[in-house]
């Protein structure tokens, strides 16, 4: 669950004279311009935001990768031709799994079924889990099961995709520019706390503590480009049980209670707030662009020198 939201008046004001909000990732998406969408413009969002989940959905029984998981599509290789469009998402991941060293894989889709974080929403966690989950444990990997020539994706055998990290950044990049391609020039789109900005004012942002709806640790102002938050508090469901996983040990990462990233693309803002939790923000520093606050379980917070740069504050220790 993703821990901010925009909050300053005067930006607001600018942006509020249409405020459109579609369910969609299992969340409620909001997309606020100066003026109401026009009818084809707010379809056009919908039709793509549920085009994306009949490929990447693994809640979905006939999803794509649900497809691909289960079998239907044969023992493997398993070659499909995804989306146009598909290639950003999937270099993106080649480029995290790299600077993380492993520990963020959408092959983990197979770690979180194991701990109860199912289609079914069982929340059990399966007999024998601590024994299978994990790159460490013989799960495959990003780098050894899947290849992909653009927007071509092979597998080398069936396996659950989970593009958790990344997908809702991906996707609000994309419903960005289907505005833009609609004429709408100002917007704020905020998928549950993942924003994409472009306004001709700064919109400042609240980072919001976990736990604590409408208390902020901080702020940042940002004109044209993406913030998101990541935080396991809203999506726990037992002792040290939540979504953000090592990929290469397979369990819930610790010690970190949330973070925020400011970057040009909400795609990638949305994969460096989930790396954060378990890779060196240094080593990802040097394969990105961005700035980014984390939170630590004992209250403090540490940010990158940039962010320091930003319009904004931080009001913890």
């Amino acid at each position: 669950m993703t821990s901010s939201h925009w909050m300053a008046p005067s930006a607001l004001a600018s942006l509020d004279g249409g405020s459109f909000s579609f369910p969609a990732t299992g969340t409620i998406w909001t997309v606020r311009t100066p003026s109401r969408l026009p009818p084809r413009t707010g379809a056009a969002v919908v039709e793509y935001a549920e085009a994306f989940e009949a490929v990447w959905s693994r809640f979905r029984p006939s999803s794509l990768v649900r497809r691909i998981a289960d079998g239907a599509l044969g023992e493997g290789p398993i070659t499909v031709e995804l989306p146009a469009g598909s290639s950003i998402m999937l270099d993106l991941y080649d480029r995290l799994h790299a600077a993380s060293h492993g520990r963020i894989d959408p092959l983990c889709g197979a770690d979180l079924v194991e701990l109860g974080y199912d289609p079914q929403l069982s929340f059990t966690v399966r007999s024998g889990a601590a024994e299978r989950i994990g790159a460490f444990h013989g799960r495959g990997t990003w780098t050894d099961v899947v290849r992909h020539d653009g927007d071509r994706l092979t597998m080398s055998h069936p396996a659950l995709l989970d593009v958790g990290a990344v997908g809702k950044g991906f996707l609000a990049d994309d419903m960005g520019e289907i505005l833009l391609a609609h004429g709408i020039e100002e917007f704020v789109i905020d998928g549950s706390g993942d924003l994409l900005i472009h306004s001709r004012k700064p919109v400042r942002v609240g980072l919001e503590q976990p736990g604590r709806e409408g208390i902020v640790v901080g702020t940042v102002e940002v004109t044209c480009g993406a913030v998101c938050g990541s935080s396991p508090h809203r999506r726990s469901w037992g002792t040290g049980l939540h979504h953000i996983l090592d990929a290469l040990t397979g369990l819930p990462a610790k010690n970190i209670t949330a973070t925020w990233v400011v970057a040009e693309s909400c795609a990638a803002a949305d994969g460096l707030a989930t790396a954060l939790f378990c890779a060196d923000p240094e080593q990802l520093a040097q394969a990105f662009r961005f700035e980014c606050v984390i939170l630590s379980s004992h209250g403090r917070a540490s940010v990158s020198r940039g962010f320091c740069d930003l319009p904004g504050q931080i009001f913890t220790a």
